[in-house]
């Protein structure tokens, strides 16, 4: 599903109306409509409704909701800012809303105000949209604690929530819970990414009539919300005449003495979900271990990487030259010799590498010249952190990239040419022109060891799809927090285990791929 930036909606708006010839009433109509269903699901006739409006776009949206929930509702519209509506449509509504017997007052911190937005039964948010103020007045300031601490049973944002910026998911201090959010024509990007995604609540998303997908290629919009639909669209189509050479050959560079699950957790994963040859090349001790597990897995015997030399370095990188998609760093244990690996990879041409764990910690120690490399890099690179790890590495600390999650992981794609994977809650996939945020998951996933599966899964779409690691990537992330999210249903978000999610991959992409 695509998601677009606010700024974007003004152009659309107008596209709608002059070339499409839809009238800006009707598109108002329409939301309004969006807006008076959602709240018709939801709540029962009688109840007590407030409708908080701003002057713009947003606030006519709530008095075309209004006028159309008035005949089943007892409706009382605030106008926040005490100046009606600005747009002939807003106005429109407004005096409809009126005409048919509606009331509203201007809003003033009144315990008679105060009282009816604690006590009714539905808030409805229609003040900013995606305008975002990050400094607002003292009467917002009152309005936004007022609903954060109502007891009211559905509290319904339109468009945006308030408090919320739409562009990058970040949220001001007064930034208010809702229950549901009705998202008009396109989701805003940064409703679904965290940490606005928890104050959105449910997305209940309307494209109020317009074509939406000629519009995203009109405008050429290209971040996406991952969903099964999604997946499913760009899952690539296997040929049934096809060999193991059709879908990719991995080389996986994991796991050490002391984390020995990682290369079995990202050996099983890749195996998984599809791709046709997989190489480990590791130590005698491990791959001793591993073999019994996995014996369809090719070995290739190497000293440790840790007391690797230079000749040992130049043995694996002009080895890897055959394959397709490169793993490196999963349990690997930070080292010199994995460092000199890693960079010794990124300044000779060859296949897409993805750096997982260590091998990021490992290029963190050398500060920016570590980001260099990867800039400089002579192949394609996906960075899969988790925010310490991104945190180490750009030098910004873990609760700043929370807070900013959209901001960091898409200016470290541009500066350093690469796909880089935030994990975490809504997970963000970014490239050097757009950025995906992945619907599902939980915390079923938050394990020692999940990551190490993911990076198999990755590994392996990219072997299959060398030419686009940004899809690949995210296909992977779908594809992992699904299998968290199926057995979470039976085992719970406690239970699950790393080692329960490789067998479950394979039974999602069975599902996904049967319907």
């Amino acid at each position: 599903m695509n998601l677009v930036r606010p700024q974007l909606i003004k152009e659309i708006d107008k596209y709608a109306t002059e070339t499409l010839g839809i009238p800006a009433r009707e598109l108002m109509r329409r939301s309004g409509k969006a807006v008076s269903d959602a709240i018709r699901a939801r709540l029962l006739p009688g109840k007590r409704i407030v409708i908080l409006a701003g002057k713009g776009n947003n606030g006519g949206d709530g008095y075309a909701a209004a006028s159309m929930l008035l005949s089943d509702f007892d409706v009382i519209v605030y106008d926040v800012f005490s100046s009606g509506q600005r747009s002939d449509e807003g106005k429109y509504f407004l005096s409809k809303y009126i005409q048919t017997g509606g009331t509203v007052l201007n809003y003033s911190n009144t315990p008679e105000a105060l009282l009816n937005i604690k006590s009714c039964d539905c808030i409805v948010d229609a003040i900013f949209g995606t305008g975002f103020i990050s400094e607002v007045s003292r009467e917002i300031l009152e309005i936004s604690e007022c609903i954060n601490s109502s007891d009211s049973p559905l509290k319904v944002s339109v468009d945006v929530p308030l408090g919320i910026n739409a562009e990058n998911g970040n949220i001001a201090d007064y930034a208010v819970r809702f229950d549901i959010t009705v998202a008009l024509s396109f989701i805003k990007r940064g409703t679904v990414s965290y940490p606005a995604r928890e104050y959105a609540g449910e997305i209940i998303y309307s494209d109020i009539g317009l074509p939406t997908l000629e519009i995203a290629e009109k405008f050429s919009v290209k971040d996406a919300f991952i969903d099964e639909k999604w997946f499913k669209e760009k899952l690539p189509k296997r040929a049934q005449n096809s060999n193991k050479g059709s879908f990719g050959k991995l080389l996986v560079i994991a796991g050490s003495e002391k984390y020995r699950g990682a290369a079995h957790l990202a050996l099983e994963s890749a195996l998984r979900s599809g791709v046709g040859l997989v190489t480990f090349m590791g130590e005698n001790e491990l791959i001793n271990k591993l073999v019994p597990k996995f014996p369809e897995v090719i070995y290739e015997k190497t000293r440790e990487i840790e007391n690797s030399s230079s000749n040992d370095i130049n043995h694996i990188v002009e080895f890897s030259k055959k394959f397709s998609s490169i793993l490196i760093g999963s349990g690997s244990g930070n080292t010199k010799g994995l460092l000199d690996l890693v960079l010794a990879f990124l300044v000779t041409p060859g296949a897409p590498i993805i750096i997982d764990a260590d091998a990021i910690n490992a290029l963190s120690t050398l500060a920016k010249e570590g980001l260099n490399a990867i800039k400089n890099a002579r192949r394609k690179v996906i960075l899969t952190p988790h925010p310490l790890e991104f945190s180490r590495l750009i030098g910004i600390g873990v609760d700043e990239i929370q807070k900013n999650r959209i901001n960091y992981a898409e200016s470290a794609a541009k500066e350093l040419g690469a796909v880089i994977v935030l994990k975490g809650a809504g997970t963000l996939i970014a490239n050097e022109d757009a950025i995906y945020v992945n619907s599902n998951g939980s915390s079923a996933l938050a394990k020692a060891g999940s990551g190490d599966v993911l990076a198999g899964v990755m590994a392996s779409f990219v072997a299959q799809n060398p030419q686009n690691l940004f899809d690949a990537a995210a296909l992977s992330v779908y594809l992992h927090a699904s299998a968290g999210d199926n057995l979470a249903l039976s085992l719970s978000e406690f239970g699950v285990t790393p080692s329960d999610l490789p067998k479950e991959i394979a039974r999602v992409l069975a599902h996904l791929c049967a319907t």
